[in-house]
């Protein structure tokens, strides 16, 4: 459960064999097309292979990961810690993380993780059960972000220096597995832990970690670089990249504008229109992946808020779901790469309730809804509540989000039908954050339009985020506060069955379908981009190889080149390559026709 949004990559791959006058020019395969071609075969990766990946989402809040909810954040932090177990890249089965071996016992709500026993942090410490204990103890503290995640954990005992018994309540113990990052106690015990940026600004050791990369440079609001991490222990696993770099683009346009010039090797979230430069240009991989992103308007319902009263009458929030027309925005802001939406969750998690539809696009029911409840209309076209306040308000949306732009600025549009009027605020995501929760403890703004990835589909963890102790955290823009839904929420983590826990969370959609503290409005599919002078980038995890998701990204990443610039002119390095080789042909068919005195030779294949 994280935010983001994204777009990324490009750059021309050609790779070359001059043996005999043989020349091999690979192209790409178009994933998204389930085509196949044949694509240049890698050269041995040497020196200092660097990829750099784009963003255009939420940016990096804090490398911290217990206060993050950024999903890059998440992203960069998987490269650099280990948790216990990983699940698959569908999200389906467990698969050995920090852990090479374990059993689980739900007869007794038990689980005893053996950690690999050649784990060692970037510093050359052992990894430990301490570590363990300790990072689930931070995990579970009021100011951490994933502290509704290990409200099922009941005990954590160090069975001895490698091995950790954890005992648990319920179905949905395995929440902290998919999200949990294990973080050093020999660093962690003597920061901060609520207020530590997750590395060390002034000290000699910069950054420790136990992952397949280590923190090595970090601009705010630019980028964070990663280097292979040296001790890195396991070895069937080994990057072929040397460095990562993490770019932040505060547009999409600047982002796309990179990956042509060759500045960026990978994007994803890249704009359904632009698809097509990408889709049958030879220089790029393309691959569609399912829809774990979701963008919904928030909605301030929360008691003293600064935020327009109005908004905490649910007649008023209801008309508002009824006055949006979804489908239309589906069709024309995301091109068809994005679907109308029911729930908080998205229909690739397996809580999702399917027996939830959209409200209806209907503006006449929406305005007799408001007139019913005493909202009258204004002489300006705008309605009054029956104590005069006027149905006015102000939508923040991600400036670097173009879509998400356009998308608030249609809703605007079709609001002013039902005698509502917003003002769009576009700015980044820094400044909405601050203008939402503000440090008194509450909320300051009317609606938010954001997004959620729901990244771990076999949990209904984002439901987490309408808990009525949430705002604190930040994770609350919304102020929700309902005790039966609170209650439903410690149920569904005491649950004993699959069964129990469908129906709790099916209970607990069903109030913020009706509520609406949210409005869900669309799923939007994950399209990825990456130069073809890469290959064997992984393209089925869900969300895509650069969606934030698997660590795996930059280990099967494999360098079709040991070239590890990009010439600003996406074909120059393209046209000075064949140039030189034409020379180098016509070099050697002339020494070789002098040589052979006037015999004929076979022109070369290609």
């Amino acid at each position: 459960m994280t935010r983001h949004n994204t777009f990324h990559r490009k750059f021309v791959m050609v790779s070359v064999i001059l043996i005999g006058a043989i020349i091999t020019l690979g192209s790409s395969m178009q994933i998204i097309a389930n085509s196949t071609a044949n694509s240049p075969e890698p050269l041995a990766a040497s020196g200092n292979v660097t990829f750099t990946a784009g963003w255009t989402g939420t940016f990096i809040d804090s490398l911290n990961p217990f206060t993050s909810y950024s999903q890059l954040t998440y992203w960069i932090n998987s490269n650099l810690y280990l948790r216990l177990v990983n699940f698959d890249t569908q999200n389906n089965s467990l698969q050995p993380g920090l852990s090479n071996s374990w059993s689980i016992n739900y007869a007794n709500h038990s689980a005893i993780f053996h950690i690999n026993p050649n784990a060692v942090w970037s510093d050359g410490q052992p990894v430990t059960a301490q570590d363990v204990i300790y990072s689930l103890h931070l995990a579970g503290q009021p100011w951490s972000f994933v502290a509704s995640y290990v409200t099922a954990i009941t005990n954590t005992t160090a069975l001895n220096n490698k091995t950790v018994m954890i005992t648990f309540n319920g179905t949905l113990w395995q929440m902290f597995a998919a999200y949990i990052f294990i973080v050093p106690y020999h660093i962690w015990a003597n920061v901060n832990a609520s207020t530590y940026p997750g590395f060390n600004k002034n000290g000699s050791t910069y950054f420790v970690g136990d992952g397949p990369y280590i923190l090595t440079n970090y601009v705010p609001n630019q980028y964070a670089e990663v280097q292979k991490n040296p001790r890195w222990f396991i070895t069937t696993e080994i990057p072929k990249i040397n460095t990562v770099i993490f770019q932040e683009y505060s547009s999409t346009s600047s982002a796309i504008s990179s990956l042509q010039s060759g500045a960026i090797q990978g994007l994803t979230g890249i704009l359904p229109a632009n698809v097509p430069q990408f889709l049958n240009n030879s220089a790029y991989y393309v691959s569609k992946s399912p829809a774990l992103e979701y963008q919904y308007l928030s909605i301030d319902v929360e008691k003293g808020s600064q935020g327009n009263p109005t908004l905490r009458n649910v007649t008023v929030r209801q008309a508002i779901a009824h006055a949006i027309n979804l489908t239309y925005i589906a069709k024309t802001v995301y091109h068809g790469y994005a679907t109308p939406l029911a729930s908080v969750l998205v229909p690739t998690n397996q809580y999702y309730d399917t027996n939830l539809t959209p409200y209806s696009y209907n503006v006449t029911l929406a305005n007799n809804m408001l007139t019913a409840a005493g909202f009258t209309m204004g002489s300006n076209g705008v309605r009054v509540s029956p104590n005069g306040t006027a149905l006015s308000y102000t939508m923040l949306c991600n400036s670097a989000d173009t879509l998400a732009t356009s998308m608030a600025e249609l809703i605007a549009s079709n609001l002013t039908a039902i005698g509502i009027k917003v003002t769009v605020n576009a700015e980044t995501t820094g400044s909405m954050a601050s203008t939402i929760w503000l440090s008194n403890g509450t909320l300051g703004q009317d609606m938010d339009l954001w997004d959620w990835f729901d990244d771990t589909p076999f949990a209904p963890q984002l439901l987490s985020v309408f808990l009525s102790d949430q705002v604190v955290t930040g994770t609350s823009d919304s102020g929700f506060n309902n005790s039966t839904y609170d209650h439903l929420w410690s149920q569904l983590l005491s649950s004993s069955t699959p069964a129990e826990t469908r129906a709790i969370s099916n209970e607990m959609q069903q109030i913020l379908h009706s509520q609406l503290p949210y409005i869900p409005l669309i799923t939007v599919s994950s399209i990825n981009v990456w130069s073809s002078a890469f290959k064997d980038i992984n393209s089925s995890a869900l969300g895509g190889p650069f969606g934030g998701f698997d660590y795996l990204t930059f280990i099967t990443a494999t360098p079709t080149t040991t070239t590890t610039t990009t010439p600003t002119n996406p074909y120059l390095g393209y046209e000075i390559t064949i140039a030189v080789i034409a020379i180098i042909v016509v070099a050697v068919a002339a020494v070789y026709l002098m040589r052979s005195r006037g015999k004929k030779e076979a022109p070369p294949k290609s």
